[in-house]
């Protein structure tokens, strides 16, 4: 048989002698058809497997850009809307709530609902008055996701107090997604976590209006 059937994994009987360097000069080399089968299995099993190795390497390293990507973009909202929302400090705050949220959740409670309606009723009997409405996320999961599901608590609560509360539209200022950021609790425990999945939902009017209201 050829050289190349000489394998790793291949069991082999060798005849031969010494050299000066200690090797082995084989005259001649045995191994069984079953062995050579058992060790082409073996290679060609090993052959799928380093591919896979490297395809996940690649895959790994495709992730890290991604997340980097992602804080970049992250970090660019964070931004955004605290120079948003440092614009509205000639604002005093008339009546706020808070809106919380099972863990992964967006879905507002029959609670926190008539909390919103009570806010909306009393916000009626300001003039040019704003809502400001930020959500916020756990440390559970990673980054990106957290942003993503703080930005849907915000937007549901903005539904509900346009839909159910018949707030206007030009009264409420853009959501602001705010992820991670801002805990209200530590994150360390269950009950500081359960804090910080909320939303937080402020009435503001402005301070040379406020005197008349």
């Amino acid at each position: 048989m050829a050289m190349t059937a000489l394998m790793p994994g291949l069991k082999v009987e060798v005849e031969g002698v010494g050299d000066p360097q200690n090797r082995v000069v084989a005259s001649v080399i045995k191994f069984s058809g079953n062995d050579l089968k058992t060790a082409q299995a073996i290679e060609a099993g090993l052959q799928p497997t380093q591919a896979a190795v490297q395809t996940n390497k690649e895959d790994i390293a495709a992730n890290k850009v991604q997340i980097a990507g992602n804080r970049e973009k992250i970090d660019e909202n964070e931004q955004e809307v605290s120079k948003r929302f440092s614009d509205l400090s000639e604002y005093d705050v008339k009546y706020d709530a808070t809106v919380y949220f099972d863990s992964g959740k967006s879905t507002i409670s029959q609670k926190d609902k008539d909390a919103l309606s009570k806010l909306s009723h009393d916000a009626v009997s300001l003039k040019g008055y704003i809502v400001q409405v930020k959500g916020f996320a756990d440390s559970s999961g990673n980054a990106a996701m957290n942003q993503k599901l703080s930005m849907d608590r915000a937007q549901e609560v903005i539904a509900y107090l346009l839909q159910s509360c018949n707030v206007p539209l030009r009264h409420i200022v853009a959501p602001g997604a705010m992820g991670e950021t801002a805990p209200a609790a530590t994150n360390e425990t269950t009950q500081g976590r359960s804090e910080n999945r909320r939303v937080e939902v402020k009435v503001l009017v402005n301070r040379g209006l406020s005197a008349g209201n």
